[in-house]
């Protein structure tokens, strides 16, 4: 591989982990309502699953 291939490829690569990045970043900024109230509880009252 010569030295173009290999820095078109370094590009390239910090390019697609840069996109990455962003997009992490708006996706965990998102803000998802959950609802308030539910018939079951989120934790359970006793164990085994019932």
């Amino acid at each position: 591989m010569n030295r173009r291939k290999l820095g078109l490829a370094a590009v390239a690569f910090v390019l697609v982990i840069g996109v990455m990045e962003v997009l992490a970043l708006r996706l965990g900024s998102l803000e998802f309502s959950l609802p308030s109230k539910s018939d079951h509880p989120v934790v359970a009252d006793q164990q085994g699953g019932k």
